[in-house]
């Protein structure tokens, strides 16, 4: 009877023995299980980076600096290295540098500066207020994921943003250590020092804009993508993406550095956020126009100089015409291309025109009525003229000629609007330029000459052209050091989106 009871006793304790080992071996499992699942995704499907440099700003950031005018309050970003930035607002040349004015040490600041608010230099004891200091702090570049199982079931697509190995190599030679960054690498490359063949590679990840598809012929002039000699043009969303903002009438400037309006009469009141043109009763001037005071120029925040005068752009604003107005007139110039868009109200018996050079290529019979507000976008960007009005479009003329034109230094360009009898107020003025692909330097592949894409090759470009190291320098991407599509910035947080 003890015995039996024994037995029952150990064979409960055994029982709960199990289960134990069973709770824990079922927990390790499931951590072990959990561990591979993710390195699984990692590897396979979806992969977490940080953008380290500027090469495809704004659209990607990294190391950089959040910069607001003191002037007109304007938010950019610039490089982390910048010692100063121009607003492409209002012009404003804005002190970002990190060291001290005094006696130029670099300044010291606690983390998140953002909560202290507070910056010194540690030699001189001077004291940086957050107004100056916030525009000085550097910040992390953006962390994006990236999609590696998208490109095993579609082809890559001109105008993806791709992460790739970049084609070269950071070598060191293993007998003398010799560094050799940035090298191509082939069988029987010898140490430059001591002659060795043996070396250790270090491979890196690039992000770029895929511009160039195998088997193509590219070619980049005057800031454009030629394919096969014909213009390359950008989808509607990627082109939302790569507008940069010249002038914003909603943030004017406490002193204008230049002016941004010119008018051609008296007929204009110009105030900081509007201008309001009245020449509805004059007869013998029945056209009054104000033109952008300033050079366009590829200027964004994060490069300070080195712009180059471009002529691909878009104007929009808000107009509100009073009754008895008649033509509202808007004209964009790009070298010896001269666009008229002609708007009549319903108090007008007029049709809606577009004219190239001040002959009438394009009419349509719209019109906007007095009394409301409207919203006119006008734009000439890849050889095509666009106008629409409130988001619906009411013009678009190709005006490409189908060849490849003559390289320039720079274009001129010009913007304008006002109208014939009006008396109207424009708002919420916004001018925006096109990304403009530079040449770089003479020796530049797809620059000067067209380039030959290989079957499997693939040609990447930076948004942030002037300062980018992409195709143009080192060629071509091969189909295998593809690793996968961007599309997701997920920090920080105030900067989540989907990538375009």
């Amino acid at each position: 009877m003890v015995n039996k009871k024994e037995n029952q006793a150990v064979s409960a304790a055994e029982k709960k023995t199990k289960r134990r080992k069973s709770k824990l071996r079922e927990n390790i499992e499931s951590i072990v299980i959990a561990i591979a699942l993710a390195f699984a995704v990692r590897y396979f499907v979806i992969e977490a980076f940080k953008i380290p440099t500027g090469s495809m700003a704004p659209t990607l950031l990294g190391e950089h600096k959040n910069v607001q005018c003191p002037n007109c309050g304007w938010f950019f970003y610039a490089d982390r290295n910048s010692e100063g930035a121009v607003c492409p607002n209002c012009q404003l040349d804005i002190n970002t540098s990190a060291y001290c004015n005094v006696c130029n040490n670099r300044i010291r600041y606690y983390w998140p500066a953002w909560l202290w608010k507070k910056g010194t230099c540690p030699t001189c004891q001077s004291s940086v207020p957050w107004e100056d200091l916030s525009n000085q702090v550097i910040h992390g570049g953006n962390r994006i994921l990236v999609n590696k199982f998208w490109y095993k079931f579609k082809d890559p697509q001109r105008w993806d943003i791709v992460v790739f190995v970049y084609p070269l190599y950071d070598l060191t030679c293993k007998d003398c250590y010799l560094q050799l960054p940035d090298t191509e690498w082939r069988e029987g490359l010898r140490c430059p020092r001591c002659g060795s063949t043996r070396f250790s590679k270090k491979k890196k990840n690039y992000i770029k804009r895929l511009i160039g598809m195998p088997g193509e012929k590219l070619q980049i002039v005057n800031g454009d993508i030629y394919i096969n000699n014909r213009i390359q043009r950008k989808p509607p969303k990627v082109q939302d993406t790569l507008w940069l903002p010249v002038y914003n009438s909603r943030y004017p400037a406490k002193e204008e550095i230049i002016p941004a309006w010119i008018a051609d009469s008296k007929a204009w009141t110009i105030d900081k956020e509007s201008l309001v043109l009245n020449n509805i009763s004059d007869k013998n001037s029945p056209v009054s126009m104000v033109t952008f005071g300033r050079k366009i120029t590829d200027q964004n925040g994060y490069n300070r100089n080195s712009h180059t005068e471009m002529g691909d752009i878009k104007i929009s604003f808000d107009v509100t015409p009073l009754p008895g107005s008649q033509d509202i007139k808007l004209v964009l110039e790009k070298n010896d291309d001269v666009f008229t868009a002609s708007i009549p109200t319903n108090d007008s018996e007029g049709k809606c025109r577009l004219l190239k050079s001040g002959t009438v290529v394009l009419e349509k019979d719209v019109h906007i009525q007095t009394g409301q507000t409207h919203t006119i976008e006008f734009s000439h960007v890849d050889r095509i003229v666009s106008l629409s009005i409130n988001g619906r479009e009411a013009i678009t003329f190709d005006n490409d000629h189908g060849n490849i034109p003559e390289s320039r230094l720079f274009d001129t360009s010009k913007v304008q609007f006002g109208g014939s009898r009006v008396h109207a107020t424009f708002e919420n003025i916004k001018i925006l330029h096109d990304i403009y692909y530079t040449n770089l330097s003479p020796d530049t592949w797809g620059t000067d000459q067209p380039v030959q894409l290989g079957e499997k090759d693939y040609f990447m470009l930076g948004d942030n052209s002037r300062n980018s190291n992409d195709s143009r320098v080192w060629k071509f991407v091969p189909e295998e050091k593809i690793v996968g599509k961007a599309f997701f910035i997920f920090w920080p947080l105030n900067n989540i989106k989907f990538i375009r």
